[in-house]
């Protein structure tokens, strides 16, 4: 199978070609001041006057290689005419609470048969009815609260409880960014319902309904997209592509094909108003961005492997600047896009309360790699204008 023989090819190189390890052990061996302001000046939303081709051929060497995605978590394809994927997906990087057990001294004895037993362990009955209603429902774990819950196939929760949860990350000292309480703490935000994405650790798929490019288009463009809770996961509601030079190119609301469970506001920046005026489907999404998306064409994002799977795209050209950027901690530690921006660019994103805005993301991204390539051309500039400067090693003037 295709799919085999590249998974093998790819885990026989060495390492993930893309990142940059020097970068990342300079970083652990100096610690960023955070509140310092960047050396550089804010850029521009087109700070390089370069031409899309030269910045095309710049990007080549940071193109994702297959091992990498696949670690990425990237949408893969299983066969070169095949409109199935496949997607491993690395365990969270986060804090996860150890389970506690408690005991109850003045619990009622056990005995099998009883109004407390479930049936599993009286000779006389039957699990008949327990297996069908298991083989009706499937187990997800919350991605918010860290819990398991049970759905039916169709999408109907089996039994509805609040999440609890907490919205922050946890910082260097073990407590929650949202309400600064400890690690494990209960949390300081409730939902109506438990939410799951839509893909579990592991190896997922085949996964039906992917679309990719068959002919060149040629293109550089930076695509980020706003994704909402539906009972089948997360789904694609907003996309923004916006070319190298920051023009929009294109932008639509997206209709989820399932019920929705939550807009996830606080950072999708997702309203029901907004998805209750929207008009295209993800088949047409798909449609449109095919249209100017090419085999050849270089996608730029962040974390660009979640906008992909949203968008079911399989593509090979990518440039994700979680791999330009790689946390000092190393792999599959990531740094924020809100973290980058303010570090390399002087702009702060995400920081609105109303959500995440996809043209904002996407241009920020944009700006990350161009503010890359225009370093590395500079550095190059410095390195041919020093090089004639430079005398040969000769032996006989040096034992002189």
């Amino acid at each position: 199978m295709y799919f085999c023989i590249q998974l093998q090819n790819w885990f026989s190189e060495d390492g993930l070609a893309t990142v940059d390890s020097a970068s990342a052990a300079a970083r652990r061996r100096k610690p960023r001041d955070r509140r310092r302001p960047p050396s550089t000046p804010p850029t521009p939303s087109t700070p390089l006057s370069i031409t899309t081709e030269e910045l095309a051929e710049a990007l080549r060497p940071h193109l994702l290689s297959g091992k990498c995605m696949w670690t990425l978590g990237y949408p893969l394809e299983i066969e070169t005419t095949s409109s199935k994927a496949v997607v491993y997906i690395n365990p969270p990087p986060r804090h996860r609470p150890l389970p506690t057990t408690t005991w109850d001294v003045n619990a009622p004895e056990f005995v099998p048969g009883s109004q407390g037993d479930s049936g599993r362990g009286s000779l006389g009955s039957t699990p008949r009815s327990d297996s069908d209603e298991e083989a009706d429902t499937v187990e997800h774990l919350c991605v918010r609260c860290d819990k398991t819950f049970r759905m039916t196939r169709e999408g109907e929760f089996l039994k509805v409880e609040p999440c609890l949860y907490h919205w922050g990350r946890v910082s260097a000292d073990c407590r929650y960014t949202c309400c600064k309480s400890l690690w494990g703490s209960r949390g300081c935000s409730t939902a109506r319902f438990h939410v799951w994405s839509g893909t579990r650790p592991g190896m997922n798929g085949p996964l039906e309904g992917y679309v990719r490019a068959r002919s060149p288009r040629g293109g550089v463009y930076a695509i980020d997209t706003e994704m909402c809770y539906t009972t089948a996961g997360l789904e694609l509601a907003s996309i923004a592509v916006i070319a190298a030079d920051g023009r929009l190119v294109y932008k639509s609301l997206v209709k989820p094909s399932s019920p929705v469970i939550d807009h996830n506001t606080r950072f999708s920046g997702i309203r029901p108003r907004d998805l209750a005026r929207a008009t295209k489907t993800l088949r047409d999404v798909q449609n449109d961005i095919l249209g100017f998306v090419g085999t050849d064409t270089i996608l730029i994002g962040h974390a660009l492997d979640n906008d992909l799977r949203a968008l079911k795209l399989l593509h090979g050209a990518v440039v994700d600047t979680c791999a330009l950027y790689p946390h000092a901690r190393g792999f599959p530690m990531r740094r924020s896009l809100r973290a980058l921006s303010e570090e390399f660019l002087g702009r702060i994103v995400q920081h609105r309360s109303a959500g995440h805005s996809p043209l904002e993301d996407a241009r920020a991204a944009m700006d990350l790699v161009l503010l890359k390539v225009h370093k590395e051309r500079a550095s190059r500039a410095l390195m041919s204008d020093q090089l004639p400067m430079l005398q040969p090693y000769d032996p006989l003037i040096s034992a002189a």
